[in-house]
Formats: structure tokens, sequence, C-alpha cells
């Protein structure tokens, strides 16, 4: 009680200590008390994990980070979370008992009103069934618009109750305005879809407004800069740039031959639709980065060039600077550190076991849908290059070993099988920054690295070992 006292008494004087010159400060300080819990870490997420901390043993914690400017943030304790809407500056203390998640979360500090009308939110998202995607897709349509204009009826009702109140984030009620209006047209879009996919039915065969949902599309504002942090929004101008593109490849054929036809449709998507350079700048750049961050500079090469000569957004290229940076110490030629699996018999084995042949290395797990399908291919290319200098390595990142010990025998899968301890914290995974799987890596015979985010068997690798061996 002593600790939680003192901490408290520092951020209410972090909270409420003012002085007479405004001076910008980036610091954000999320603070808090979990009873009842045995989680050691909390973490916050933005796109990607910004900031984590240790939890004490009575259950305190804080947490510091530097932010730009105002935006949504994901809290994670264990398996609960939380999300938050905070501005540089800001200071919260979260109370919480992981015992009745639900009914005890308090909040101080600032942003409270905002922040508690997101966790009301989140539990009306949960508790009304539009958490639950599968189930709402699977409902008639009669049905399912009830349940969407009840919940999103709701949800501007209690908006508005907030609205009322005195202080509350201009921005803040914008980007919720913003999900109200759009989310609605969002999942519409997604209906006929998931709706056919749920029930084993043809798209064609649901009964939807579906041309009334594509006007509402092609009507929808393209130049909302202001709206670029509402997910919604964002989504639906995605769902335009998706539909251009396939468009594009069907009028132009040889695009899908191509290994980056993609690629350049969705560049000419891109071009012809978004006029507002701010909106441009910002879908290029998630389109580069999400591929920049899985693949790595190499294999992004061409877009990133595209980018850093047309952007107009320091920010945004500071931020793809930063992100290239991080793939230089796993880089072609870079040393590999000796990092410890284990193998299915249970003894110690380490990379430099396998020094004299180029390793493939195939990193997965065995939930993991696209990794399972590229098993196959996998044990194909292994036989085609059995006679060679040239190791065939999978590695799994499965939470325990017991999934991945029970589909290793069960699918009789040969060859180099190795567990690493930690999953997605894993040495390995941490040092190639392992993001998304399934993930392959190509080492050279010395153990350096040859490519770090090496092609699907189901690819073109073979061009790559072929130039090596």
């Amino acid at each position: 009680m002593k600790k939680h006292s003192i901490l408290m008494m520092a951020l209410t004087f972090l909270i409420f200590s003012c002085g007479k010159e405004e001076v910008f400060n980036p610091k954000v300080i999320i603070a808090g008390k979990l009873l009842n819990t045995e989680v050691k870490e909390i973490n916050i997420y933005q796109d990607q994990e910004i900031a984590k901390t240790s939890v004490s043993e009575d259950g305190s914690f804080q947490l510091e980070f530097d932010a730009e400017s105002s935006e949504n943030y994901s809290v994670r304790a264990g398996r609960e979370g939380f999300s938050l809407f905070l501005s540089p500056g800001d200071s919260v203390f979260v109370e919480v008992d992981s015992e009745d998640f639900k009914n005890s979360f308090k909040l101080h500090g600032d942003h409270v009103s905002e922040n508690t009308f997101i966790f009301e939110k989140d539990k009306l998202y949960r508790d009304s069934g539009m958490g639950n995607m599968m189930e709402l897709m699977k409902l008639d349509k009669e049905a399912y618009f009830a349940k969407k204009n009840e919940f999103f009826a709701t949800l501007t009702s209690q908006l508005e109750d907030l609205n009322q109140k005195e202080g509350i984030d201009e921005e803040f009620v914008k980007l919720e305005e913003a999900y109200i209006e759009y989310q609605p047209l969002l999942l519409d879009s997604q209906y006929p879809m998931y709706h056919a996919y749920v029930n084993k039915v043809s798209q064609d065969s649901v009964d939807f407004p579906k041309e009334e949902v594509k006007t509402k599309i092609a009507a929808l504002d393209l130049n909302r800069s202001d709206l670029l942090k509402s997910g919604s929004y964002k989504a639906l101008i995605d769902r335009r740039i998706g539909d251009t593109v396939s468009e594009i490849m069907k009028q132009d054929t040889t695009l899908a031959k191509s290994s980056e036809g993609y690629e350049k449709a969705r560049f000419m998507a891109m071009d012809s639709l978004l006029q507002n350079q701010e909106v441009k700048d910002q879908f290029l750049f998630d389109y580069i980065k999400s591929n920049l961050e899985y693949r790595g500079p190499v294999h992004v090469k061409s877009s990133y060039d595209k980018f850093i000569a047309e952007n107009q957004s320091p920010k945004l290229q500071s931020k793809l600077e930063a992100i290239k940076q991080k793939w230089d110490p796993i880089m072609p030629g870079q040393e590999v550190p000796d990092f410890n699996f284990v193998n299915m018999e249970g003894d110690e084995v380490k990379l430099s076991d396998l020094k004299g042949n180029l390793v493939y290395i195939d990193i997965w797990a065995t939930w993991c849908g696209p990794c399972i399908a590229e098993h196959p291919h996998w044990d194909k290319m292994k036989e085609e290059y059995k006679d060679k200098d040239i190791s065939f390595l999978t590695v799994s990142i499965d939470d325990s070993k017991e999934p991945w010990e029970k589909m290793v025998k069960a699918k009789n899968m040969e060859g180099l099988q190795w567990f690493t301890e930690n999953a997605w914290r894993s040495e390995i995974a941490q040092h190639f920054m392992v993001n998304a799987i399934p993930r392959f890596l190509l080492l050279d015979k010395e153990g350096k690295v040859l490519d770090p985010s090496a092609d699907r068997p189901s690819g073109k690798i073979r061009e790559t070992v072929d130039k090596h061996l």
C-alpha cells in the first residue's frame, strides 16, 4: 500500500504540476496497479511494440515513452488488454483487478473521459456480439443489419453524451465520429465474402445490396488527410485501391506473369486514386513499411526508391530509414550468432553444427497455415538438393514443444527439425526481426548471411541457391 501511495503521489505531481511557460513535452507516462495477477510484463503497441516494462511483485508498474502527437494505443497485460487515447505530455494511472477486469477498471489523470468511453465502447463491442466476426457475418441479412444498427445507434448516443462534457479532446471526437461513419460501410463491404465463407455458399448467392455498397465506397472522399488515424477510413481507401488493382491486372494480363506485377499495379492505382499528397504518402509508406519489415531492404528497393523520390513527408521518410537501418546487422555478409536449439531427441544443437554447407532455414509454427502450405514445396526441394552441400533446417517458434513434437511425428517430418524457446522473443526471431511467418533465411557455408529474408521454396529460391553452391 505504501508503494502504491508513493506512486500515486508522484503521478499526481506529474499530472497536475504546471509552469508558466508552455514547453512541448513528448513524454507519456502510464503507471498503475494490477491486483491479483501473475503477469510479469506490460506492453504497449501502436502498430508495433513501442514500450514495455516489468510488473513488480505488488502489481505496480510504470511505463514511459515519447510521442509526437495524439494517438490510440493498445496496452497488453498478459491475456488482458485495453486501449488508451493519449497525447504528448499525458500521464495516466490505471487500477484493475485481474479477477474482475471488466468491472474493476479505473483511470486517473489525463483524458479520463475519453479513455473511459473507449473502455465502455470495447465492452459494448464484446457484449453485443459485434466482436465475434464470424458469428456476426454468419447471420442472415436482416439479423446482421439489426445487430449492426443497434450497436452503432448505442455508440452514437454515448458519443453525443460524451461530447456534452467540457474539455473533451476534439481530435478524439473526430476519430470516433469517423469510426461511426465508416466502420458500418466497411463491415457491409466484407459481409458477402465472409457470409459465403462461413455458411459454405457462393458469394453470388448471398442476398445483399452489393451494388449499393460499391456505390457508397466509390463516392468516398479519398482526400481526408485529417482522418489518416482512422482505421476504418483507411481500410475503405485500401479497399478502393485493391479493387482498382484488380481492374488494372485484368486489363493488362502481363502484370500477373511478372513477380513485380502486383506492386506495379498497386502503384498505378494509388497514383490514379490518391490526389492528396499527404494521403498518398501515407498509403505508399504503409505498403512499403509492411514489406520492408518482413522482407528487408533488398526486396523492396524499387518501391523504397519510389517513395524517397516522390514523398513530401520528412517524418515518414525518417521512419522508413530507421526501419531500414535496423536491417544493417543482418544484411548479406554479416556474421550470425551461434544460436542454441533443441532437436527432436532433446539434444542441444547449434547453427555452427551446420558449417560447411549452405543453410536454408524455415522459421515456422504449427498454427501457421501459410507455413504448413510450404511444407510440400520444402520437401520437394529438399529431395532435389539431397546430394548438394546445403542443409534444410526448420525452426519452430511454437509457444511450447508439445504441438511441435506432435506435428513432426504425425506428419513424419524428416531432416533437421529444431525448436527454439520463447517463440517470437527467441534469440533467432529477435535477431532477424521476425514479425511474420513463414520466414526463410539463407546462410553461406561460413554461417554468414546470404539473404535475411529469402524466397519461399514455392518461389524462386533455387536461383539464389544455385549461385552459391
